[in-house]
């Protein structure tokens, strides 16, 4: 295909046809799925204990029942650190967690 002046009126009208089609496409497109502004974020609160997505209105995990509020902590047995349920390790000591 060449481009430029040397393009016939044929050819020019195919370009311009394709080029008003595809803008056309793009509108439909976003008319149909909506901007992406309108997108609705819904906040979760993830458990720790089972890693389950809450709804913030929630005080109880729905999946295993663990309280949200505030996140369940472990106690270290030798240095008496309050560390997340998550943590295998105490972050200060190094010391084995129980569960």
């Amino acid at each position: 295909m060449k481009l430029g002046p040397e393009m016939s009126a044929g050819e020019a009208f195919s370009a311009g046809l394709g080029l008003g089609i595809g803008l056309l496409m793009g509108q439909y497109l976003l008319r149909v799925t909506g901007p992406s502004a309108e997108v609705i974020t819904k906040w979760v609160i993830i458990c720790q204990k089972c890693a389950a997505g809450n709804s913030v209105d929630n005080k109880f995990c729905t999946n295993c029942g663990q309280s949200l509020y505030p996140p369940p902590k472990n106690k270290c047995q030798d240095c008496l650190s309050e560390m997340p349920v998550t943590m295998k390790f105490c972050g200060d000591c190094g010391r084995a967690l129980k569960r």
